[in-house]
This record gives C-alpha cells, sequence and structure tokens, in this order.
C-alpha cells in the first residue's frame, strides 16, 4: 500500500496596492495634511491601544499573584488540614460503627450519616481551577 499525502490547497498570495484605498481614494492625490491628519489618528489610535494592552497585562499580573497566594495558603492549610480531616473521619466512622452498634437511636446514626457527608463534600471542594488563556497580538 502506497502513502498518500494530504491533498494541498494552492497558497494565495495577496498584494495590496498602497495607491489605492478600497473606498476607491487614490493616496496621490489627497493633500499632505489629510495625510498627515489620517496618519496622527492612526498612530493615536496605535498608542492607546498599546496602553490599553499594557494595563490589561498589568492586572493580570496582579490576578495572578492573587491567585497564587491564595493557592499557597491553601496548600499550607491542606498540610495540616488533610491529617486533621482524615483523623475526623476515621473518628467519625469509628463513632458512626459504635452507635450502631449500640443501637442508638436512628436519629444520632441518620445525624452522624450527614456530619460526615457534609465533611466529604467540603473536604472535595477545596481548591481552585485553573484556566490559562492565550492571546497572541502584533504591536
Amino acid at each position: 500500500m502506497t502513502k498518500r499525502l494530504p491533498a494541498q490547497t494552492p497558497r494565495v498570495i495577496h498584494y495590496v496596492d498602497t495607491a489605492t484605498r478600497p473606498g476607491g481614494a487614490d493616496l496621490t492625490n489627497l493633500p499632505p495634511a489629510v495625510l498627515a491628519l489620517a496618519l496622527a489618528d492612526a498612530m493615536g489610535r496605535q498608542h492607546r491601544q498599546s496602553i490599553e494592552r499594557r494595563d490589561q497585562y498589568a492586572a493580570w499580573l496582579l490576578r495572578r499573584e492573587e491567585i497564587a497566594r491564595h493557592d499557597r495558603k491553601v496548600r499550607r492549610w491542606l498540610l495540616l488540614g488533610v491529617p486533621a480531616g482524615l483523623g475526623l473521619l476515621v473518628g467519625g466512622g469509628w463513632w458512626l460503627a459504635e452507635m450502631t452498634m449500640a443501637a442508638v437511636s436512628t436519629t444520632a446514626v441518620l445525624s452522624g450519616v450527614v456530619v460526615l457527608a457534609v465533611a466529604v463534600v467540603v473536604a472535595g471542594t477545596v481548591g481552585r481551577r485553573c484556566i490559562t488563556v492565550v492571546q497572541h497580538w502584533h504591536e
């Protein structure tokens, strides 16, 4: 069996004619003052966009630092809290087994099950999801 390469589409190269604009205005017939005004406007817009991107990047850095600080705090608590939580779960399980064996009221057994379920749910929701967004732009 022979290897077949995927079909390649022809590469289209478009060269922009700098003498004309899409609206049909010929740039060679425009007065220099109008061209200077258009150039100043374009440069001002580019400068504003660059400032806006710089501000967005600074805000992103601050948010990233805040998330890192929060994650460090959560990890510190998890290092202390996981052994303690496991101890509580084991103790709660032992207590539940003792209550069941001693035939204590059904209400006490069900309350113990609810407390253990809540502890498991709370332990499972600690932490934060990280979503990374990559944006690419040219200046």
